[in-house]
């Protein structure tokens, strides 16, 4: 295991956000992992994608997540790398990877050629020791893959085809050997979700949503096709847990995440709308009255669907920490399908977050919340060359270590190793000798003396752009 990327652990204890009178839920930190990634110039680092989860038969979490190296594997709480097993990496900028879960195996898909190309499967039966990859499923012009689901209950795989024409019917009832057994031809499709022999296909540039029946998989029936009336990109489609509706997204600049009632096909409706302040989503799960949401910039975002003429967010969280202001940036996945309530984000700047959605009091008067103990602030500027500021605040007095990494977890310097008093906290950071890229900074503070960890701890991204 990659000792670099368990230096970047991070596992914060005691940190909670809290968020306006109206909202009666909020997003607990439980921790974050980093695995490298590509930096290509200014802010711009790809190589983390999707993600997914797994709970072994023992009740463990595993959070899973497609990296630049592969697919890997992280037990939860403790965010503990378990195992990486490689995958394809040529011929695709943003390392598109997307993981589903049948019994007690993963598969992923990959838009890359390379190792371990075609559908990838992996044995989940060996946890907590390792992931004993299985081989990759190849159909013939069919290496790549944007994106697929797996219909759990009925054991069968729809996988989008590597040139967007529709999307493959895969048999996984001997789950070591699918066998393809029929293809659909949609057009343009971009993603699918598929429960219970029912298929939902977003049909990308064609604007349009279709759903199919796949009862009987010789004779593939379509129900109906609409199309948004938005014009957007028909990014990704999720169903409702009762079927009557269905949440889709658009991945288009100022185009809502839209909720639709399909209890009548032949009078499909808008019910409700939303949209965060990044005014782009990328993709949405719903699990039971809430959809769980990737907003790319806007971080993870869960809204309140139990009245769909008026969607409501009841708690988010912001798991980018760069200075973008493009489109392409932070949260990719959002995955709530846990037992045990922790929820799974991936950015593309190759973060693993996890956190937890609580029920906090309402009515709180936001003048009488107190600060956190210690805070770690946004170095300033950012992008920097060659100096900038790292500040941090402390409501008592604390042993603290600040240290700077490289990007791929290597102790670059020191800069606080002492006890420090209560206040606020400056200090400059000159990085003339270094070269261009992305580099963190990590505050531990607490009792640190004896050489522990401590009770805090905390790391930013920062770029040097020279």
């Amino acid at each position: 295991m990659n000792k670099k990327i368990i230096l970047t652990f991070l596992f914060l204890l005691t940190a909670f956000s809290f968020y306006p009178q109206e909202l009666n839920y909020e997003l607990e930190l439980v921790g974050r992992v980093w695995f490298p990634g590509v930096y290509h110039g200014g802010n711009d680092t790809t190589g983390t994608s999707d993600c997914w989860g797994y709970t072994a038969p023992d009740g463990t979490e595993y959070a899973i997540i497609g990296v630049l190296e592969g697919i890997a594997f992280v037990r939860i709480p403790d965010l503990t790398p378990v195992d990486v097993i490689p995958g394809p990496k040529n011929n695709d900028y943003y390392y598109h990877r997307d993981i589903k879960t049948y019994k007690n195996y993963a598969y992923a898909v990959a838009e890359m050629t390379g190792e371990n190309q075609g559908l990838m499967i992996m044995d989940l039966q060996y946890l907590p020791d390792s992931v004993h990859f299985v081989k990759s499923y190849e159909y013939p012009n069919n290496a790549r893959s944007h994106n697929f689901s797996i219909d759990t209950a009925r054991g069968f795989a729809y996988i989008c085809t590597q040139n967007y024409s529709g999307f493959r019917v895969v048999d996984l009832n001997d789950p070591e050997n699918p066998v393809d057994t029929n293809f659909v031809s949609t057009g343009n499709i971009h993603d699918v979700y598929a429960r219970n022999d029912t298929v939902y296909v977003a049909e990308g540039y064609n604007s349009s949503y279709s759903i199919y029946d796949l009862s009987d998989k010789s004779n593939p029936l379509l129900l109906k096709r609409w199309s948004t009336p938005t014009g957007g990109y028909a990014h990704n489609i999720w169903a409702s847990d009762d079927g009557k509706f269905v949440m889709t997204t658009e991945e288009t600049k100022f185009r809502t995440v839209k909720y639709w009632d399909i209890s009548d096909l032949d009078n499909i409706q808008i019910r409700g709308e939303y949209l965060a302040d990044n005014y782009i989503a990328h993709n949405t799960h719903i699990k039971g009255n809430f959809a769980y949401i990737s907003h790319y910039r806007a971080g993870v975002r869960i809204v309140d669907l139990s009245n769909p003429d008026s969607l409501k967010e009841v708690a988010a969280y912001s798991t980018y920490g760069g200075a973008a202001t493009g489109n392409f940036y932070g949260n990719w996945g959002a995955y709530p399908f846990t037992n045990d309530g922790y929820i799974y984000g991936s950015d593309l700047e190759g973060w693993l977050t996890v956190v937890k959605l609580i029920k906090s009091p309402t009515g709180i008067d936001d003048d009488n919340i107190l600060p956190g103990t210690i805070s770690l602030k946004q170095n300033y500027p950012n992008p920097f060359n060659p100096s900038t500021t790292i500040s941090y605040s402390i409501s008592e007095i604390s042993f603290i270590r600040l240290k700077i990494y490289n990007s791929i977890g290597e102790e670059i310097v020191s800069l606080v190793n002492e006890v420090k008093d209560a206040g606020e906290h400056t200090i400059n950071f000159n990085a003339a000798n270094l070269s261009s890229g992305i580099y963190y900074y990590r505050l531990l503070a607490g009792n640190l003396s004896a050489g522990s960890e401590g009770i805090y701890t905390e790391t930013r991204q920062m770029i040097l752009l020279k």
